[in-house]
């Protein structure tokens, strides 16, 4: 089997070969080849210039030979530069200022013409990788861009004033979650229309943050809406992953929503997850990043218990349980793969 057929059976359910594996943000700060191109060119840029994201993208697939997917190098708040609003990265993220009174004002979104980048980008990548990667596309959810939108970037720790602002003027925020919604839905629909991606996946960091019934309320119905605009506009039974953060508790209402997959978070049990509902989704995860810091003995033992713990029935996808940190080493990474495939 090839990548692409081990990523697509998994999250069909279906048998393989050997576990597939990609890893989320493989594509990025880690990678000293990454790190060359971040000097000359802004993060924007990174994400807007087709040629450039392609070479990102592929960074990783050339270097780790075992790897089954290519994920397009890309953000979580893409559309925001569309949508007027000037986001800056380094020490942190920066937000022009938002206020509910704007969203009236936007344009309706079309990803074509407003944020084709990812699309664009995922489109490049099939032009080397043709069938034998998976490519996988992917925005951030409402809730997860509307708190950084309300907070103006990352200054709001834990976003306690973001969410307080967020239950005070309930009807807003809903409108607001409801608006993003239709926009993620559209921005993944694209990156399957015309990036021809194999599966995409939705980040939700900051669902954890939320108690079940506050998750319900405010962030869930968006997400919903993102999910259906996406079915809607895509054609065939295209597979969704769903990764929230520290989203444990919520777990029960993650699985009401359309999704094929959920990614766990290093603090989830897969064993758990995947004996009670293997039968109905794929499970992807679950190797704490922090693991790929230290020792390459620490990593590959840690690779077995990831592997024991999803055990023999079909649907897993080996990732982490969060994305890389800069700090990753490639050492242990490399270690990582060989347990995977067996070498």
């Amino acid at each position: 089997m090839n990548g692409r057929d081990r990523i697509l059976s998994a999250l069909k359910l279906q048998p393989v070969d050997r576990t597939p594996v990609w890893f989320m943000r493989q594509a990025g700060r880690h990678l000293p080849e990454y790190r060359k191109i971040a000097k000359d060119h802004t993060f924007w840029e990174r994400c807007m210039d087709t040629e450039l994201c392609k070479e990102i993208s592929l960074q990783p697939i050339r270097r780790y030979k075992q790897i089954d997917a290519a994920i397009v190098f890309s953000d979580i708040l893409t559309p925001l530069p569309s949508l007027g609003y000037e986001v800056e990265y380094g020490g942190g993220i920066r937000i022009s200022e938002f206020q509910f009174s704007d969203i009236d004002e936007w344009e309706k979104f079309d990803s074509r013409k407003h944020a084709p980048w990812a699309a664009n980008g995922l489109k490049a990548i099939g032009e080397d990788v043709e069938d034998d990667l998976a490519r996988l596309g992917f925005s951030g959810c409402p809730w997860t861009i509307g708190m950084y939108l309300i907070a103006g970037g990352t200054n709001d720790k834990e976003f306690s004033n973001t969410r307080a602002k967020i239950f005070s003027e309930p009807k807003k925020s809903h409108h607001l979650l409801n608006t993003l919604g239709m926009i993620v839905g559209d921005l993944l629909a694209d990156q399957v229309n015309h990036g021809k991606a194999d599966a995409v996946q939705l980040f939700d960091t900051w669902a954890g943050l939320l108690d079940e019934k506050s998750y319900r309320k405010y962030a869930m119905p968006a997400t919903k809406k993102a999910i259906e605009v996406f079915r809607e506009k895509v054609a065939g039974d295209v597979p969704l992953i769903h990764y929230a953060k520290g989203s444990g508790h919520l777990h029960k209402a993650i699985r009401e929503l359309d999704v094929d997959a959920i990614s766990l978070d290093w603090r989830d049990s897969l064993k758990v997850n995947r004996e009670m509902f293997g039968d109905k989704f794929a499970f992807q995860g679950n190797l704490d990043p922090a693991l790929l810091h230290g020792s390459t003995e620490v990593a590959r033992n840690a690779t077995i218990d990831v592997l024991n713990s999803a055990g023999e029935k079909p649907g897993h996808i080996f990732n982490l349980g969060h994305g890389f940190a800069p700090s990753a080493r490639i050492e242990c990474v490399e270690t990582v793969l060989r347990q995977i495939a067996g070498d």
